[in-house]
């Protein structure tokens, strides 16, 4: 049976937050715990303060801020386009227009970041480009074959940490593709190390080339794409979701990406 995953939105008001009701927030943070997704539309943003507008709901629902290199402060992720994508591209994929195929944030640490909030600055104004769009990892865990799963939940696999995120000298870390159950999952197909995966049993290398196949065929999965427009923040569970974009159009998009875990 396939989980529904229900667009509703919430308003804040964003001029109100530090002194309004902590109802909303409660509820905001109970949806986010239960179906592992949540949207809201932020108005009366102070000096369109995008930053801390974001900041501010990911603080009041619980949320403490991961910071994505050495830097203690480094929380809020722009997404936007630096440079458009050729061969010789050095840039991050999520800094280039080109299409971001489903993954997990974070794939390449041991403990990643439970959630994402993404805050919509600038929408891509174009009828199909850059568009938001997620599948739960149970529709993906589920049509695995049971060898598979298996492997890829005993088994380790190296994992290349990208240099603009690594923390200290690490450069890769060793992990579980499956985690905590039948539908966490890291994934982000570019970072299993390649090398290292040519050495490895032939049963390891299907596995992964099995998990590939189910990701990359799009067509076939339940895809949700929210409703957005600007000024929209959506968060969600790293792991009970995989997400990506649509290649962009609109070099003007402008989306901040924040990960945080819950306090309690």
């Amino acid at each position: 049976m396939k989980e529904i995953v229900y667009d509703k939105c919430y308003t804040v008001d964003c001029s109100k937050v530090d002194g309004g009701s902590n109802d909303l927030f409660d509820k905001l943070r109970n949806e986010l715990i239960t179906n592992g997704y949540v949207k809201v539309k932020c108005e009366n943003i102070s000096d369109e303060n995008c930053d801390k507008a974001c900041l501010d709901i990911i603080n009041k629902v619980g949320g403490i801020c991961c910071p994505y290199n050495d830097d203690p402060t480094a929380f809020i992720w722009p997404v936007k386009v630096l440079e458009l994508d050729s061969p010789k591209s050095k840039l991050q994929a999520s800094q280039l227009d080109r299409e971001l195929v489903f993954h997990t944030d974070c794939s390449y640490e041991h403990d990643a970041p439970r959630f994402v909030a993404l805050y919509f600055v600038q929408c891509d104004r174009t009828e199909n480009g850059g568009k938001f769009q997620m599948v739960r990892t149970k529709e993906i865990v589920d049509r695995l074959s049971p060898k598979t799963q298996r492997l890829l939940r005993e088994e380790t696999y190296k994992i290349n940490v990208p240099p603009d995120f690594r923390k200290g000298d690490i450069d890769h870390i060793s992990g579980h593709i499956l985690l905590e159950g039948d539908e966490h999952i890291r994934y982000r197909r570019d970072i299993v190390n390649k090398d290292q995966l040519k050495e490895e049993t032939p049963e390891k290398q299907m596995a992964i080339a099995e998990l590939n196949s189910i990701i990359l065929a799009e067509n076939q999965l339940p895809v949700f794409r929210p409703t957005l427009t600007n000024n929209i923040m959506v968060m969600f569970n790293n792991a009970r979701f995989v997400h990506g974009r649509t290649k962009i159009e609109d070099i003007e998009r402008n989306v901040l990406r924040v990960r945080f875990n819950l306090d309690g």
